[in-house]
């Protein structure tokens, strides 16, 4: 009989501004603005390398432009150095360090209406080798994001395959 493999999502990481397991704070970020997230430790031992990303940017301050985009990257890091120069603690970023990060997404505005979510995921697993890593969010809109009572989130699952 044949192996089947599938997919064992474990405990999800979630960045946010309050109430998460790591600091990122969206709120009010201004267009081409750049924000790292705390940086997090996936651990020293055995740890999968297949994970799942969930972005969800709730609304705008103002009403945002149809097909303008955010784009969402990881930092990775051994430790000591880190991708792109971005630091290790929750705090604003440049455009600069983006080409030395890993893309893993982009979310598209969808609508006018400043107060609603644009969320997005990944549609397969993303490979990360590194042992830590920082989300960075790049704000590529026209306007700043949400700032009062905002929900703004970054999460990432571990979904490691496990053979039944």
């Amino acid at each position: 009989m044949a192996n089947i493999i599938e997919y064992a999502p474990q405990t999800p990481t979630v960045w946010t501004d309050s109430g998460g397991d790591a600091v990122m704070d969206l709120g009010g970020l201004a267009a081409d603005g750049v924000r790292v997230g705390a940086r997090v430790d996936l651990g020293a031992a055995s740890i999968p390398r297949l994970y799942h990303w969930r972005f969800k940017c709730d609304g705008f301050d103002t009403s945002p432009v149809v097909g303008e985009t955010i784009g969402i990257y990881l930092a990775g890091s051994d430790g000591t150095i880190e991708d792109g120069e971005v630091g290790t603690a929750d705090a604003a970023g440049t455009t600069v360090s983006l080409p030395n990060l890993m893309r893993i997404g982009t979310a598209k505005v969808q609508t006018t209406t400043a107060g609603d979510n644009l969320q997005v995921s990944s549609i397969e697993p993303i490979e990360i080798s590194a042992r830590y890593v920082s989300p960075v969010i790049h704000n590529d809109t026209a306007d700043a994001l949400l700032s009062t009572a905002d929900d703004h989130q970054f999460i990432l699952t571990p979904v490691p395959p496990e053979i039944q």
